[in-house]
């Protein structure tokens, strides 16, 4: 029976009713809430506080931004609505049989260079995602799968070790992105500068640390409402600038016209301008300090425990998101199925907290690294993360680092502390937790190797029944919060600020762009 035409679609259970009123504004529709109808055209520019690692959305690690840019360049298999809903994108239709997913293809689609995307395509990139030795953030996502075989030439099958009630959502996110074998085969690195897939838009030029562009795909295979070609712009530009005040004031000038994120205290001076669209769509910057487990002082619980005594959220969430922000325990929001109002960090308490180090064996101040990106307000809230820690009992040292430095030197586990965010809401909690707290999550920080975690986040995967799911993802937060592995700080609102002569934005399941349908003009 195909999954799109349940009753009850099986994400739906998943996902929970709260999960998608907390962001319904973002419906596949486009963010924006504007027809498309009209002239198409134009060249847009947009500000991105954060430049790309690699466009291999098989290697791609920076969830929260990366997938803006991947977006212009690829299509996933199936794309998720935000009721948890299904819908075609590369593959028109999916069945299940038992063990089995059958995926019937787009006919007619073409990668950018000329190349055709078929069924073979499909098993190539989903093998390679799987093969270790292509080192794939996304293997996780695809660990229940078995094999993949052309049983057509539109036609994929999937076998699975077990029903995965969370394969169509992985199928629709970065692992059912598919390239161009061709391209491929030229190797990662390659691939990775110059990305050819299926999307509305194909790559052009990457000048690293000033701007890449992509322009318009003439075959692409997307349709608007009216039956018009899309995309709908001839090219888009992606300017890389961390200086939010920059970004600020290349908005406010029109020297872009779109930007990704600005904090609170440089997008409130755009508020009452009638020529910038500011609109809150739900989503929230959920900042947070990852400490290393693997060696130095947080190796001990106790010394964590005194780090998070230390910390005073609300005072580095008024600093850095100017009052617009919420206090969480961990990556759910208020509105988010999966959260547990009981789950509460250990408070604020700097004395308890320089007891706890003095328990610890540890006398005087205890030095620290800390790691924060060279981008707003990240510094800032490192300096009151800083000066928190020192009152605590901690000598805390500050090194300000571009992402690439700062994300390399995590992945070797090499730092004490670090400061960074993620987007949220997700529709699924796995898609916030597996990553980061799974012993083999490709963003696990800390270096945890807690097994009863492990068995927690596999229970959470193993059924869709969304009461036993939300048992073992609250007692997930509970353990995380519990041994204080990360210290969650605030959730900063997030809104969507753009030209208000730029139309036709769209979000997807997450929050990030999809600009097949924007245009530039009333």
């Amino acid at each position: 029976m195909p999954l799109a035409s349940f009753p009850v679609p099986r994400r739906t259970v998943l996902a929970g009713a709260a999960a998608t009123a907390a962001v319904a504004a973002l419906s596949g529709c486009g963010g924006s809430g504007d027809s498309t109808t009209g002239a198409s055209g134009g060249t847009l520019t947009a500000g991105f506080d954060n430049e790309p690692v690699t466009l291999d959305p098989a290697l791609s690690s920076a969830i929260s931004s990366d997938r803006n840019v991947l977006n212009l360049f690829f299509d996933s298999l199936l794309r998720q609505r935000r009721d948890g809903t299904f819908e075609p994108a590369l593959a028109t239709k999916w069945t299940e049989k038992g063990t089995e997913v059958v995926l019937e293809l787009r006919q007619g689609v073409e990668f950018h260079d000329g190349t055709p995307f078929d069924a073979e395509a499909v098993v190539f990139n989903l093998k390679r995602i799987a093969d270790p030795a292509t080192r794939s953030t996304k293997a996780a996502a695809l660990a229940s799968v078995t094999d993949v075989k052309a049983t057509g030439a539109r036609t994929v099958t999937l076998t699975l070790k077990a029903a995965d009630p969370l394969l169509l959502t992985q199928l629709a996110h970065e692992p059912g992105m598919i390239a161009s074998p061709a391209a491929l085969k030229k190797g990662a690195e390659t691939f990775g500068r110059k990305p050819v897939g299926t999307g509305p838009f194909a790559f052009r030029r990457w000048r690293s640390k000033v701007q890449l562009t992509a322009e318009r795909n003439a075959k692409y295979w997307g349709k608007g409402e009216d039956g018009q070609s899309l995309p709908l712009l001839e090219k888009v530009v992606l300017r890389f600038v961390t200086e939010a005040k920059v970004l600020r004031a290349e908005l406010a000038t029109k020297g872009v016209q779109l930007v990704r994120a600005l904090p609170p205290e440089e997008y409130k001076q755009l508020a009452a301008d009638p020529k910038i669209k500011i609109t809150d769509e739900g989503v929230r910057r959920n900042y947070y300090a990852s400490l290393n487990v693997t060696k130095g002082p947080f190796r001990d619980p106790r010394v964590r425990a005194a780090f998070a005594q230390a910390v005073e959220r609300d005072a580095v969430g008024k600093a850095a998101a100017g009052g617009d922000y919420d206090i969480a325990p961990s990556f759910a929001t208020a509105d988010d199925w999966f959260y547990d109002g009981s789950i509460a960090p250990l408070p604020h308490d700097p004395a308890k907290a320089r007891a706890t180090l003095d328990k610890a064996g540890l006398r005087g101040k205890v030095p620290i690294t800390l790691l924060a990106r060279r981008r707003a307000p990240d510094p800032t809230v490192a300096e009151l993360l800083q000066s928190q820690l020192t009152a605590a009992g901690f000598a805390p040292k500050v090194e300000v680092l571009e992402f690439q430095t700062q994300l390399e030197r995590m992945q070797r586990q090499e730092f004490d502390a670090a400061i960074l965010v993620i987007d949220i809401p997700r529709l699924d909690p796995s898609l916030s937790f597996d990553p980061y707290f799974a012993s083999d999550g490709p963003s696990n920080w800390s270096g945890l190797k807690d097994s009863k975690l492990d068995a927690l986040l596999d229970e959470g995967l193993s059924t869709d029944d969304q009461a036993a799911r939300k048992a073992a993802y609250v007692e997930v937060q509970r353990r995380i919060v519990a041994n204080n592995y990360w210290v969650f700080l605030h959730q900063a609102k997030s809104p969507l600020i753009h030209s208000a002569d730029l139309r036709g934005i769209a979000l997807d399941v997450d929050g990030q762009w999809r600009l097949e349908r924007a245009r530039l003009g009333a």
